[in-house]
């Protein structure tokens, strides 16, 4: 996602009121497939969820969707994906280094956590004017950690 230039957000941890529709979402299947049953084999739970996903979809009405269906209301994107990810660029004052096995990267000789996802990725460091020894962390567009080397 990030390497298509759209901005990731993250809502607060152990706040579930920050992911309304996600808990909204929960507690109907739970309501709707899950009380009062008890399945014999993980097979006989996939044949509840999958009927239960046709009916959420197909035939359900929502009232946040004005007592549509969600297929009543999907439309597909206009963008399509492009048949390959765009490459990734840096600046020329980036400190770029590649992540390495176990989400690790080295910089200034000292071994950095990054990020496991990332493996194989360059990633940009980037010194903060605020305080000498502190780097912001990118990838592509996106920062999403600083490290404090004093």
């Amino acid at each position: 996602l990030i390497r298509l230039g759209i901005l990731l957000t993250h809502s607060r941890p152990l706040h579930p009121q920050t992911n309304g529709k996600d808990e909204r979402f929960h507690r109907t299947l739970k309501a709707e497939v899950l009380a009062h049953r008890h399945f014999e084999t993980l097979a006989q739970a996939q044949a509840q969820f999958d009927h239960w996903r046709g009916v959420y979809n197909h035939e359900r009405p929502h009232e946040a969707l004005s007592m549509q269906t969600p297929t009543q209301r999907y439309a597909p994107s206009p963008r399509s994906l492009p048949g390959a990810l765009p490459p990734i660029e840096y600046g020329p004052d980036d400190l770029v280094r590649k992540v390495q096995q176990g989400g690790w990267i080295s910089f200034k000789g000292r071994p950095l956590r990054v990020s496991k996802a990332l493996v194989g990725q360059p990633v940009a460091l980037r010194p903060c004017i605020e305080a000498d020894g502190l780097y912001k962390l990118y990838f592509c567009h996106h920062h999403f950690h600083s490290f404090d080397l004093r």
